[in-house]
């Protein structure tokens, strides 16, 4: 099992999502604790990182192999979340 920390960033941005989608994102959270490797690996300037789709929003994160931690490091829809 792996430990989830949160950037403030990410924390701003998770306010944003809708009610509809925020239980998912919990849910999604648990889910990567239990397998950090269910995103999908991003490429090209977001390389070693991860995207997890919830519907039209993504979760980015970093995954510490050796300490066994995700860091979310940006949350939000789509449309904005890569830049």
């Amino acid at each position: 099992m792996h430990y989830i920390i949160i950037s403030p960033k990410a924390k701003k941005e998770l306010k944003n999502i809708s009610k509809l989608y925020r239980k998912a994102v919990r849910v999604a959270f648990d889910d990567l604790a239990q397998d950090p490797y269910l995103g999908k690996p991003l490429t090209r300037e977001l390389a070693g990182r991860f995207s997890y789709k919830i519907g039209v929003y993504r979760i980015i994160y970093k995954v510490n192999k050796k300490d066994k931690i995700i860091f979310v490091l940006s949350a939000g829809h789509r449309s904005r979340v890569y830049k």
